[in-house]
């Protein structure tokens, strides 16, 4: 190539890359503040209520945006032209709404997100939550970090005061704002006087963190998702997030969007399924030993599942939802053995069945 030719071909370049970055550079990273919603940043913004609705109204997944306080959106406003850039808090999806004077456009899009990784250390002082929001300002970060100890029996009674942990998380920009925080890809935390380190193993759909003794546990069920984000132990003296009462909550919520997957954990019988006011969308299975399980809320329950229909390990029942009595779309599961409600979480293995061959070829690499 000549040199008239090579400076020719710099020049392009340079001035097809010069607008992108500019237009990257045109936006500026806002804070999501207490009480806000989509609805609330499009008004702050000059959207009026028929705009606002147009919006809502071009995907149903505008009306299930999650927005957290550490998660940043992104707003490029001109005399003639507002662009909103919003990223769910705990899903992958990602919206571009476009506001001039001839059009409004909402949409998906996909960010191309540079993510880095930052490391954690700190002690345990006080509770497990407190002492990692101390370090890093991220209910997310902090509440993932409790779901990788979550099956560790009695974690809370073993774990002393000074207890070191330390953990890496993907922080996730676009250009140069940072957006929000990604998963815990590996953590260590002393429990007792055993350290118990915990890596994040993907699978289509899913994730969930483990570390070899997971797959030696012979625990009697499998998990019932593939993805474990846990919204609300087992308490048996809790009070409920709408009436306010005391109320015991005798499963697990597993927090995930509507619309995944859930899995029979072990094979049994259906023994009940329909919809009530609280439940919504449930199925109860029978299982050996007097085992029954539940499931809660579900968007949809499998065409197949009937009174007497016999399910295998790992087969589909239903999909995740957010019917009946519910705030968010996830996944109550509950455990009853010989009529006595008990802690799923004393009973599960920490991933589903399906996961199993990948989990065991993942983790004899760490």
């Amino acid at each position: 190539m000549n040199l008239k030719i090579l400076l020719s071909t710099l020049i392009i370049a340079l001035s097809s890359y010069q607008p992108a970055f500019a237009g990257a550079n045109a936006f500026v990273s806002k804070s999501v503040r207490v009480g806000d919603n989509l609805i609330s940043i499009l008004r702050q913004n000059g959207f009026t209520q028929g705009e606002r609705e147009r919006v809502l109204a071009s995907d149903k997944e505008f009306r299930n945006v999650y927005l957290t306080l550490d998660t940043k959106y992104l707003l490029r406003k001109t005399p003639t032209e507002i662009e909103l850039r919003i990223f769910d808090s705990q899903t992958p999806n990602a919206f571009q709404i476009v506001k001039n004077k001839t059009r409004i456009l909402a949409r998906r899009y996909d960010p191309q997100y540079r993510t880095t990784v930052q490391r954690v250390d700190g002690k345990i002082h006080g509770s497990m939550l407190g002492s990692v929001l101390a370090k890093i300002n991220s209910n997310w970060v902090a509440t993932r970090f409790m779901d990788a100890y979550a099956f560790e029996t009695k974690t809370g009674k073993k774990l002393r005061a000074g207890a070191p942990y330390s953990f890496l998380v993907e922080k996730k920009y676009e250009g140069v704002h940072f957006i929000k925080y990604g998963e815990i890809l590996q953590s260590s935390l002393q429990i007792g006087n055993r350290t118990v380190s915990k890596h994040f193993v993907r699978a289509q759909g899913g994730g969930v963190f483990l570390d070899k003794e997971d797959l030696l546990e012979s625990k009697y069920f499998f998990a019932p998702v593939d993805y474990l984000r846990i919204a609300s132990h087992f308490q048996p003296n809790r009070r409920h997030p709408i009436t306010k009462r005391l109320q015991p909550h005798l499963g697990v919520d597993f927090e995930t969007p509507t619309g995944k997957n859930i899995y029979a954990p072990r094979s049994g019988i259906v023994v009940r399924y329909g919809r009530n006011h609280a439940a919504g969308n449930y199925v109860v299975i029978k299982h050996s030993q007097g085992i029954e399980s539940s499931y809660n809320h579900m968007s949809k329950i499998d065409p197949k599942i009937r009174s007497g229909y016999k399910v295998t390990t790992g087969e589909v029942i239903g999909l995740v939802g957010n019917t009946g009595y519910s705030t968010r779309p996830h996944l109550h599961f509950a455990v009853r053995k010989n009529g006595r409600m008990i802690d799923p979480l004393l009973m599960m293995k920490a991933y589903p069945a399906k996961m199993e061959a990948a989990a065991q070829s993942r983790i004899a690499s760490f």
